[in-house]
C-alpha cells in the first residue's frame, strides 16, 4: 500500500517524500534547523530590546541624558555610514524582506531541480551581517520592527544549513527556507500557526503550498516549545476580555476602520517608504547621521512639548500597543494617540532613510493599532458611540497587516491565536474588506510575483 502511494508522487513529492526514511530525515533536519534559528533570533531579540530600552531610559535623565540619547543615535548613523561603503553590507540595510523573497524565488528561475543558484549567494555571512546590522539599528534607538530582518536572517541560516547538509534538491531547499522563516517569526510572535501561515503567504502570495506548510507548522511549534521552556510563556500581547456577540454598529465601525484607516495606511505607508528612500539619496554619504539626529529630535520634541514618552516613537513600539490593549489612561486621549501616530511615522521614515536594518511588520501593526484606537476614541468623544478602543486596536492591527503586507489568512490567525476567538468576527470582516480593496497595493517589490509554484507543487498528479 505504501509503495503504491510513493509511486504516484509528482516531481516535488519524489524530491521530498519518496520514502518514509526521507520524510523522517526532513523532519529531523527541520527540527535541528528550527533550534538554530530560534537560538539566533532569541539572542538578537534580547540584545536589541535591552539596548533599545537603555537608549530610551537616557531621555529620563534630564538634559545630559537627552544629549546622550542623541549621541547614541548619531553613533548608529555613523556606523551605517561606514557599512554603506562596503558593498558586502548592501543587502543588510533596510528591512530585508525583498532580499529574502528574492533568495527564495531564485531557484525557480533555472530549469531542473538544482539548488546551486542559491548556494552561490551568501548564506551564513548574509545572516551574520544582517544580525549585526539589526542589533546596531534597533539597539541605538531606530524605529522599526525585528520580524522582517529576522526573515532574512532565517533564510540565510536555512540556505547555509541546507548546503552543509548537502541538500541536492531545490524543492527540499525551499522547504528548509520556509521552515526557517516560520521558526523565526514564531520565535518573535509566540504564535506558531500564524507564523507558518505568514511564511507561506508572504512567499507565495495568493497561494498556500500545503506540503511545505506542514513543515513550516512543525518549525513554528519547535520554536514555540523552546521559547516557552527556556523563557516561560510570554504572549506577544495580552488582550482584554470582550463578549463574543457584537452589535451592528461595531461591525460597521470595523468596516470603517478597514476603509478609512487601513487602506489609506497602505497607500500612505507605500508612499512614505518611497519618499524615505528618495530622502536617503538626497542626504548624501553622511545622511544616516542627519536622519538619526532627526529621529532623536522628534522624540525629544514630543517628550518636552507634550509629555509623550520617547518609548512611543523609538524602538519597536510593542509597549504602546500593549498599553492601548490594557486601556492605559496615558494613551486613551485623542491628542496623545495622534501625536504618537505622527511621531512614529516620522521616526520610522527617518530610520528607513538612514538605511537602518529595521522591519515594517511591527510599525504596520503599531500604526494600525493606534489608528484603530484613535477612531474609537474620537467617535466616543463626539458622543456618537461607546466603542472599545482596545477592540478597534485589534481590528486595526489585523487589517493593516493585510493592507500593507497582503497576508489575510495569517492576519486573521494572529488575532485568533494571540487575542482570542472572541475578537475574530470583526477582524475577519475588516481583513476581508481590506484585502479586496488593496489587492494592487504592495510595499515589497518581490511579493505576489507570479514565479510559480509550477504544476509539480500544485497538481497532486494522477489518481
Amino acid at each position: 500500500m505504501a509503495a503504491s502511494h510513493f509511486r504516484k508522487l509528482d516531481e516535488e513529492g519524489r524530491a521530498l517524500h519518496d520514502s518514509w526514511e526521507h520524510i523522517a530525515r526532513i523532519v529531523f533536519l527541520v527540527t535541528a534547523l528550527s533550534g538554530i534559528v530560534w537560538a539566533v533570533v532569541s539572542g538578537i531579540r534580547w540584545a536589541a530590546h535591552h539596548a533599545s530600552h537603555a537608549v530610551v531610559h537616557l531621555s529620563e535623565l534630564g538634559v545630559l541624558g537627552a544629549l546622550g540619547m542623541l549621541a547614541v543615535l548619531a553613533l548608529g548613523g555613523a556606523i551605517r555610514v561606514v557599512l554603506a561603503r562596503r558593498p558586502a553590507w548592501k543587502d543588510a540595510e533596510g528591512d530585508g524582506m525583498d532580499v529574502a523573497l528574492h533568495n527564495y524565488h531564485v531557484t525557480y528561475d533555472d530549469r531542473g531541480d538544482d539548488p546551486s543558484v542559491r548556494y552561490e549567494r551568501p548564506a551564513f555571512a548574509l545572516a551574520g551581517r544582517k544580525a549585526a546590522a539589526t542589533v546596531v539599528s534597533l539597539g541605538t534607538g531606530a524605529s522599526g520592527g525585528l520580524e522582517a530582518p529576522s526573515v532574512l536572517i532565517a533564510e540565510g541560516l536555512s540556505a547555509g544549513f541546507a548546503r552543509i547538509m548537502r541538500v541536492r534538491s531545490e524543492h527540499e531547499l525551499r522547504t528548509y527556507q520556509l521552515a526557517g522563516i516560520a521558526g523565526a517569526v514564531a520565535t518573535l510572535l509566540n504564535a506558531p500557526f500564524s507564523a507558518a501561515l505568514f511564511a507561506t503567504e508572504v512567499v507565495y502570495g495568493d497561494r498556500i503550498i500545503y506540503r511545505k506548510l506542514a513543515y513550516a507548522l512543525w518549525a513554528g511549534v519547535i520554536a514555540y516549545i523552546l521559547s516557552n521552556r527556556v523563557r516561560g510563556y510570554h504572549p506577544l500581547f495580552e488582550a482584554p476580555s470582550h463578549p463574543p456577540v457584537y452589535t451592528l454598529g461595531e461591525y460597521g465601525a470595523a468596516t470603517a476602520v478597514a476603509l478609512a484607516v487601513s487602506v489609506p495606511l497602505a497607500l500612505g505607508f507605500a508612499w512614505a517608504v518611497g519618499r524615505a528612500r528618495m530622502l536617503a539619496e538626497r542626504l548624501g554619504s553622511y545622511g544616516p547621521i542627519y536622519a538619526c539626529l532627526g529621529i532623536g529630535c522628534v522624540a525629544l520634541l514630543l517628550q518636552y512639548a507634550a509629555g509623550v514618552s520617547p518609548s512611543h516613537v523609538l524602538g519597536m513600539g510593542e509597549e504602546t500597543i500593549a498599553a492601548i490593549l490594557r486601556r492605559d489612561a496615558a494613551v486613551s486621549v485623542w491628542w496623545v494617540l495622534t501625536l504618537t501616530l505622527v511621531g512614529k511615522v516620522l521616526t520610522t521614515g527617518l530610520s528607513i532613510s538612514a538605511g537602518h536594518s529595521v522591519g515594517l511588520l511591527i510599525p504596520t501593526m503599531y500604526l494600525g493599532g493606534v489608528s484603530g484606537a484613535l477612531v474609537a476614541v474620537v467617535m466616543n468623544a463626539v458622543g456618537a458611540t461607546s466603542l472599545d478602543p482596545a477592540l478597534f486596536a485589534v481590528v486595526g492591527i489585523s487589517s493593516s497587516l493585510v493592507a500593507v503586507i497582503g497576508v489575510p489568512i495569517s492576519a486573521v490567525a494572529l488575532v485568533l491565536e494571540v487575542f482570542g476567538s472572541t475578537f475574530g468576527p470583526p477582524a475577519i470582516l475588516a481583513c476581508g474588506v481590506t484585502y479586496l480593496v488593496t489587492l494592487r497595493i504592495k510595499v515589497y517589490a518581490t511579493e505576489r510575483v507570479v514565479v510559480g509554484p509550477p504544476a509539480a507543487e500544485t497538481d497532486p498528479g494522477p489518481p
